[in-house]
């Protein structure tokens, strides 16, 4: 199965030097990017990862848990964005943890898996490798994440030098966004102001240099939709990719 478009890695290398970052559209093949987001819409077993209000502890809330939720019961866990200090990090959204093998994805969701185990094929790695000018990387990490109404990622950089991450991947996997809802990708400057906006799309790929300050704006209350997408990291040392 083909995975990709062709891509310009000269162009897109050039412009990841000037910039530090490249917006790729169209990333997927068409075929590709509509089975991820059914799967992502209507297949996925979601956890919801959140940072408590009250303790800052990190918590997980298991897809059986979950589902016996309300909405009500949920939002408390949560802290609005617009209560956050300066200097406070949170969280709140739905994660997938893909399987890298094929016979541990459900049939219905082993687009994913295609879609991960391409992206830490040597293929691909060249390719990484090429835009980035880093021939260092050896695996491409990439979860699943949703986000729901309320749900947020706060500024922060993406710092994780144990793992030593080279740039950052975020593949939007959204349809029929409205620029209301909220939930837009944005670098940040450096009194964590959005300096660069990309709202949710489907089958565009935000790939940047780490370490960067950037967020996902809070997704508003009448959102109609939740926002998709995989994310993770071109890094270093390989940690979570089994072949």
């Amino acid at each position: 199965m083909e995975i990709i478009n062709p891509l310009d890695t000269a162009a897109l290398h050039q412009q990841y030097l000037d910039t530090g970052y490249v917006i790729i559209r169209d990333l997927l093949r068409e075929e590709v990017a509509e089975g991820a987001y059914e799967a992502l819409k209507n297949q996925v077993p979601w956890e919801l990862h959140y940072r408590e209000m009250s303790t800052g502890r990190v918590g997980v809330i298991d897809p059986e848990h979950l589902e016996g939720l309300t909405q009500r019961e949920i939002k408390r866990l949560l802290p609005p964005m617009a209560t956050l200090k300066d200097n406070d990090f949170s969280f709140a959204y739905c994660r997938y943890t893909i399987p890298s093998k094929l016979e541990n994805a459900s049939p219905d969701a082993q687009i994913l898996t295609e879609i991960y185990r391409y992206f830490n094929s040597p293929e691909y790695l060249k390719l990484m490798s090429e835009i980035t000018g880093d021939d260092s990387g050896r695996e491409v990490s990439t979860w699943a994440s949703r986000y729901d109404r309320n749900h947020h990622l706060s500024v922060h950089m993406d710092e994780s030098p144990g793992q030593e991450r080279i740039a950052a991947h975020v593949l939007g996997l959204s349809k029929n966004w409205k620029q209301d809802w909220g939930g837009n990708f944005a670098f940040c400057d450096d009194e964590g102001e959005p300096s660069l906006v990309v709202p949710p799309q489907l089958n565009t790929l935000v790939m940047f240099k780490v370490p960067r300050l950037h967020l996902v704006t809070q997704v508003e209350s009448f959102a109609g939709d939740s926002r998709y997408s995989l994310f993770g990291w071109y890094k270093g040392k390989q940690e979570y990719f089994s072949s």
